[in-house]
């Protein structure tokens, strides 16, 4: 079964930096804003998951006063390694900071190609291709 969605709470001063870098680094994938309730909650989906008149959004971003201690590892699936290098240069030329270039991560597995960044708010950020 898969994941439905996934929300990442940001800190509230720190929201309009990290949408912003979501829109930007996850642009190759397809992703645009979908739905948005009030200021600080705002979901994000890729074009190519729509089904007739439904705008899916998978990946929520939520301004929070309070976050957890821990930042979040997501990952992101695709399935071809142009679309991690784009992810990857887009989410760097939009301010994320480096934390694993796009590669081939075989200890994973043999077909495993991913790249990491990290958001203006720490998180982990990855895509990855299984190659099948």
């Amino acid at each position: 079964m898969a994941i439905d969605h996934t929300t990442l709470f940001v800190p509230e001063d720190k929201f309009q930096e990290c949408l912003n870098f979501y829109l930007e680094a996850l642009k190759p994938l397809g992703y645009q804003v979908r739905h948005q309730f009030g200021e600080f909650v705002v979901g994000l989906g890729s074009i190519n998951e729509d089904s007739d008149s439904y705008k899916r959004a998978d990946f929520w971003v939520f301004g929070s006063k309070t976050i957890p201690e821990r930042p979040a590892h997501i990952a992101f699936a695709c399935h071809n390694h142009t679309s991690v290098d784009a992810f990857y240069a887009a989410a760097i030329k939009a301010g994320g900071k480096d934390n694993g270039p796009p590669g081939l991560r075989s200890f994973y597995h043999p077909k495993y190609y991913a790249a990491f960044v990290l958001d203006p708010a720490g998180n982990n950020i990855e895509v990855v291709d299984h190659g099948v």
